[in-house]
């Protein structure tokens, strides 16, 4: 089935093979149960998501809820044993998971955003792309998925419904509250997932060699996202949502309270600025500054804290081991 096709109602009408015929599913008893089940996975799963600078990276998150999802799927569907790693080309997953990826639709409209209004993207910004793949989700996360839903009394099929419900709660929060990838991308992500979650076989890697995987994609995304960005925020969120990396921003409110006290709210952004070169970040950016032009004027504590950080930083960089390059400062290797 194309990706296009991927919301659309399956046509068979065969309803001993369409999911959304038992009315069980559909009940809101069941559907309490799995929304509770959803929410103490997700209590779990914050424990261990996979971070990004500190932060947790949007696409692997959203990412390991499908194939969860689809995971489950696969195993109400394969009652038998099946060679490791091989693609599985069922029918019954064809009609399955276009009503899963509808159930994902519904919610994310409750949200205020309609994921069927444009086409599944399917071509993935480099830094959307997950950085887990499905061997190493369903080795760290699999077991304890599957241990909650059946502590709820889920089967598998209900279990694939209630990644339906982590997927949208992840989406949520990171297309809606935290900005952070952008919706018809995040969409893609659960639509694949699913599908590759649902069609591909447990895989036959041991725990340990996937393990040595994880540990080694998580050092090299340190290395390739360490970044401290530096800026006016109308600047630093579309540069940071695009190349990654972190920031400080104070909210109003609370620098007012500080203000208020007789604290220099630019205390609080060089220590946040010091603590990243403390602990080596790579690189810091300063975002649409002519650092040069700035360094030629001469600093006064009325220019913008963005300005006065950096003055503080080349004052600073040799003591910290970092060398200036354009309007940024790199760390020295």
């Amino acid at each position: 089935m194309p990706l296009s096709n991927m919301f659309k109602k399956p046509p068979n009408k065969d309803t001993s093979k369409n999911i959304s015929s038992d009315e069980n599913l559909l009940s809101s008893k069941q559907q309490k149960i799995r929304s509770e089940a959803a929410k103490e996975f997700l209590n779990v799963f914050q424990e261990k998501m996979p971070l990004v600078g500190g932060q947790p990276h949007a696409g692997t998150v959203i990412s390991i809820a499908a194939r969860l999802a689809g995971t489950s799927l696969f195993w109400s569907i394969n009652k038998n044993d099946i060679t490791p790693d091989v693609i599985v080309l069922s029918e019954e997953v064809n009609k399955a998971y276009p009503q899963l990826l509808n159930q994902f639709a519904r919610y994310c409209k409750r949200s205020g955003i309609d994921v069927r209004s444009k086409p599944v993207v399917t071509d993935f910004p480099e830094l959307d792309k997950p950085l887990m793949d499905i061997a190493q989700i369903r080795a760290e996360y699999q077991d304890p998925y599957n241990k909650i839903m059946k502590k709820h009394g889920l089967d598998f099929l209900e279990g694939a419904w209630a990644g339906m419900i982590v997927c949208s709660i992840v989406f949520e929060f990171h297309c809606i509250s935290k900005k952070d990838i952008d919706p018809y991308i995040a969409t893609g992500i659960v639509a694949m997932g699913v599908v590759e979650g649902a069609k591909t076989s447990p895989t036959s890697r041991s725990s340990d060699k996937i393990k040595t995987e994880m540990d080694s994609i998580s050092q090299s995304v340190q290395e390739k996202f360490s970044r401290f960005v530096i800026g006016n925020l109308e600047d630093i969120i579309p540069d940071v949502n695009k190349n990654g990396g972190q920031y400080t921003q104070l909210h109003p409110l609370v620098e007012q309270k500080l203000k208020d006290g007789n604290i220099d709210p630019k205390v609080i952004y060089i220590q946040g600025l010091e603590t990243q070169l403390e602990e080596k970040v790579s690189r810091v950016d300063f975002i649409n500054m002519d650092i040069d032009e700035i360094l030629r004027q001469e600093q006064n504590d009325q220019m913008p804290i963005h300005v006065l950080l950096v003055y503080w930083l080349n004052e600073k960089a040799e003591e910290y081991s970092y060398k200036k390059s354009g309007n940024s400062w790199i760390l020295k290797s």
